[in-house]
């Protein structure tokens, strides 16, 4: 018999009697087009979205929370602040571009060596999945860095089940370790957006064209950004046993940790 667990098992119920209806368009400064996934929310407070096709984001929050801060990121963008109280109404919010500067990267044409990282597993046995069906929800592993300068080469995971009735559309996020052992800055240039070809099976992303090195440890994860139905309805290959599942409900929420259950995320390296 098949074990499935639901890695998002911890929310913080408060009482919505007086609630604000936080929305607004999210538009690039420079082009004046809309923009698309970006992530929206309260920090650590489990409260936020992703903005949709058009730009749009809304959701709810308490009133008591009128004068938090709510942050606004989007990888190739500067990441904003605004009080909650000042985004309502579709508020227009205008996103400027990040100056980014691509370094040239040197491939050494020797022999390298592969090697695989994280949760290796394709199998049915032991599933899990969201829990949440928040926009913005993620989950992921922390990758152990040896080497210098390893290279993140191809990104897999297994869908076990899915009731959605259509492929999912998920945001690859790589992120550098925090000062608290956590998922910290995101370390992407460019945001990787991937859409299976099948609605269960082996995933693979090809993550060479993003040239992505690194010499520390970092966490990978996927996001859940489209609303194509109950997120809860996707499980995904697990160990019961493995390296630990990092997960948070929505964007801008506060990282947390589960073991030994690991999802399973793996990544072949080479270095």
């Amino acid at each position: 018999m098949a074990l499935r667990f639901l890695f998002f098992s911890v929310f913080t119920f408060q009482t919505l009697n007086a609630q604000i209806t936080c929305k607004g368009l999210l538009i690039d400064s420079l082009s004046k087009e809309p923009l698309e996934f970006a992530n929206v929310g309260l920090i650590g407070k489990g409260i936020g979205s992703v903005s949709n096709e058009k730009g749009e984001f809304e959701f709810k929050v308490p009133d008591s929370l009128a004068m938090v801060p709510l942050k606004i990121s989007l990888i190739g963008y500067k990441p904003i602040s605004l009080k909650v109280s000042e985004v309502q109404n579709g508020k227009r919010i205008l996103l400027p571009p990040a100056s980014i500067s691509l370094e040239e990267v040197q491939i050494n044409p020797k022999k390298v060596k592969i090697k695989v990282l994280g949760n290796e597993t394709t199998s049915k046995a032991v599933s899990g999945g969201f829990k949440s069906n928040l926009l913005g929800a993620e989950m992921g592993v922390r990758l152990n860095i040896k080497h210098p300068d390893t290279y993140l080469r191809t990104l897999k995971f297994h869908i076990n089940s899915n009731t959605l009735g259509k492929t999912p559309i998920f945001r690859v996020n790589i992120y550098a370790k925090g000062p608290d052992g956590m998922p910290g800055e995101n370390i992407l240039k460019q945001n990787i957006i991937i859409e299976p070809k099948d609605t269960v099976g082996l995933v693979e992303v090809d993550l060479k064209p993003y040239l992505v090195f690194v010499s520390e440890d970092v966490f990978v994860s996927i996001e859940w950004i489209k609303d194509l139905g109950n997120a809860t309805g996707l499980y995904f290959s697990t160990k019961l046993i493995g390296s630990a599942t990092y997960f948070r409900t929505t964007s801008q929420a506060k990282w947390e940790k589960t073991t030994p259950i690991g999802v399973g995320l793996h990544v072949e390296v080479g270095y």
